[in-house]
């Protein structure tokens, strides 16, 4: 509810885990924030884009999907295997392994997003 009443003030849009849910089960990208608990810490990426933290996040009714945290934009996360995370970010729907990127500050090709792990948002 407090978040909600934040999104309409001009805060953090709320937590939707269906909104992701609706969009992979149509296979489409989509802007998302959603709350989940860690269950996997993955190895750095390293792509083109740079270094990324990588973890796997439970959303409920067994919906699992990576985090994708570019490090070159943004702080790397203190995260431990059953830590409660908010996540906003673009959900892309890889049918192999759905997958949330642009977790971080805004860039002149996409809006920013961000991860808060307890009262700490790292963006």
């Amino acid at each position: 509810m407090a978040m909600a009443l934040l999104a309409a003030c001009g805060g953090d849009p709320p937590v939707d885990n269906a909104a992701l849910s609706s969009a992979l089960a149509a296979g489409r990208t989509a802007e998302v924030t959603v709350q989940g608990r860690v269950t996997t810490l993955l190895a750095d990426g390293h792509g083109s884009a740079g270094p990324h933290q990588r973890f796997d996040v439970e959303l409920g009714s067994g919906v699992v999907v990576e985090i994708d945290h570019n490090l070159t934009l943004a702080p790397r996360v203190p995260l431990h295997s059953g830590d409660v995370v908010i996540v906003h970010g673009e959900f892309a729907p890889d049918p192999g392994r759905p997958v949330i990127h642009y977790t971080h500050h805004s860039t002149d090709r996409h809006e920013g997003g961000w991860i808060r792990l307890a009262a700490t948002t790292y963006d």
